[in-house]
């Protein structure tokens, strides 16, 4: 069976979750501020940052941790954003090593053409078949009222938040780190680059979806995707415009 060239399945997007079903193609290692949740009917190798490897038929590979996956000809992705309580709650003690990341097949069927009913009844079903084993930690207010603000703008004004807090401004940097799991300049970075994917999927080009989220040119977008991605954007994007589609949002 040939190796898929680009992603050329279909793409649903819930909030802060985005599943994508169809062929999967070999990633080169890369992290993101986001848990991923694989269910491949197949099998599909997975790589650390330290070179251990497995190959799982479904596998949770924690937010912010070195990966990289193979090609594969059928599967489903589910990405929950840092931000997720889902997402936060995987990434509770959770372990660099690759070993700790499989799971056991659960009794999941990933559709090969799905419609938005089936992609939200697919999501429900991985989530349930994944071990939550303990609820996220509780964020500090003022790392929480950072994120609020980092979502609608650029431009936030650290001291003043900082103030209200009760904290200095380093103090409410390292609990910032501490509780999303990110410095802001790299949290920043991330939803930057998500804003350019939603304007891709809705149809921009790489130059306009560049300049509407912040960054310098489409040079620049492509090298902080293929970072967090570790693919280019022309290998994830063939059929995105023609088969995403938007979900409600996902509780």
């Amino acid at each position: 069976m040939s190796t898929p060239a680009r992603l050329n399945g279909t793409l649903f997007v819930s909030g802060t979750r985005m599943l994508y079903v169809g062929p999967l193609v070999a990633t080169r290692r890369h992290a993101h501020h986001a848990a991923q949740i694989v269910m491949a009917p197949e099998g599909l190798c997975i790589e650390d940052g330290a070179n251990g490897l497995i190959h799982a038929g479904a596998a949770v590979i924690p937010p912010r941790l070195p990966h990289r996956h193979g090609a594969c000809a059928h599967a489903a992705l589910l990405f929950l954003d840092g931000d997720d309580l889902a997402s936060r709650g995987l990434s509770r003690d959770a372990e660099p090593r690759c070993e700790t990341w499989g799971r056991d097949t659960p009794d999941v069927s990933v559709p090969r053409d799905p419609t938005p009913e089936m992609a939200r009844a697919l999501m429900a079903s991985i989530l349930s078949a994944v071990d939550l084993r303990q609820p996220p930690e509780p964020r500090h207010p003022a790392a929480r009222r950072m994120c609020a603000y980092l979502d609608g703008s650029d431009q936030v004004n650290l001291a003043s938040l900082a103030h209200e807090a009760g904290l200095s401004p380093r103090q409410m940097r390292h609990a910032f780190a501490r509780d999303v799991g990110l410095p802001m300049r790299a949290y920043l970075r991330w939803k930057r680059l998500r804003r350019a994917i939603a304007a891709v999927e809705g149809g921009a080009s790489l130059s306009a979806a560049a300049a509407a989220a912040g960054f310098a040119d489409s040079a620049h977008l492509s090298r902080v995707f293929r970072e967090q991605f570790g693919m280019t954007p022309n290998e994830s994007t063939s059929r995105r415009a023609a088969k995403s589609c938007r979900l409600a949002h996902a509780a």
